[in-house]
């Protein structure tokens, strides 16, 4: 599903005391299938942005398109919950809204508000523990005997099932130790690849945002404040400080490293072993000169 942002403002508590612009005229294009990393500081406007791609939230000013759907002041007689089975989303913490008393119940729960059959329940919820790793012996426990990281992937389990077209990420890692950041995200890499899905990442980490998106939108006061590859992006070091930004940490190295040495190691997303190597074959260079 393509989605389209035209001019999009949107205001908070209109026309009282308390106003406030969280969005000013925003104009971004998420083709179908790409992996899309939308990033800032906190206040910057990212939680306002994504819930206007499920109709959570409706335009103050402007049109927002989500596939066939049109979302805007003007135009809210739409079915949107026809909308949300296409856009899950992974808000922080999803661990949080787990209140079934089985796995299984929890998994099935948005699917039995989506009316979808019976006899086709079942093996959703199945697919969607394989999808996030978690073996079929879990579903008669309570969520609430399982360890933080297998209630966090039941409630992953629970998005999936609904089999989205697109999936946002709402900072998906928040409170996992650096073992289990990776091991979600690499998870969520494999679904957007295999799945052909739409993902939209919002993040704070760079590091996040470097590693997995096609494309990247900086947002800073409400605004889109630049936009492009993650190469493009973070070739831009001073731009990203004005939007209270750090540079992601490999990114750092090769620069500190390129500026001390004399060198021009450039990257291209190779992983670490394969990096370590080329600053290590440049050190030799450098010492036979």
């Amino acid at each position: 599903m393509d989605i389209q942002f035209e001019k999009v403002s949107y205001t908070y508590q209109v026309n009282t005391p308390f106003s406030y612009q969280a969005l000013k005229d925003i104009n971004l294009d998420i083709k179908t299938g790409e992996y899309v990393a939308i990033v800032g500081h906190t206040g910057s406007g990212k939680s306002t942005l994504l819930q206007h791609i499920n109709g959570l939230l409706l335009p103050t000013e402007g049109q927002v398109q989500v596939g066939d759907f049109y979302l805007s002041r003007e135009n809210k007689r739409q079915d949107l919950k026809k909308l949300r089975e296409k856009v899950g989303v992974v808000f922080q913490y999803p661990e949080h809204q787990l209140f079934e008393e089985t796995v299984e119940r929890d998994i099935s729960f948005g699917l039995k508000n989506f009316q979808v059959p019976e006899d086709e329940i079942q093996s959703r919820v199945i697919s969607a523990l394989e999808k996030v790793h978690l073996s079929q012996d879990i579903l008669e426990k309570s969520p609430f005997e399982l360890s933080g990281g297998q209630m966090r992937r039941v409630a992953i389990a629970g998005v999936l099932a609904m089999n989205p077209e697109v999936l946002i990420l709402d900072e998906p890692t928040a409170g996992l130790d650096p073992k289990g950041q990776q091991d979600i995200m690499n998870m969520f890499y494999h679904l957007h690849k295999t799945k052909h899905m739409t993902t939209i990442l919002v993040t704070h980490q760079m590091n996040q945002a470097l590693k997995y998106a096609d494309h990247i939108f900086v947002l800073a006061d409400g605004s889109v404040h630049m936009e492009g590859t993650p190469e493009q992006i973070f070739s831009q070091a001073n731009v990203l400080k004005k939007a209270n930004l750090d540079m992601p940490d490999i990114l750092s190295l090769i620069n500190r490293f390129n500026q001390k040495f004399d060198t021009d190691i450039t990257y291209k997303r190779q992983e670490p072993a394969v990096l370590a190597k080329e600053i290590a074959e440049k050190l030799r260079e450098n010492k036979r000169l």
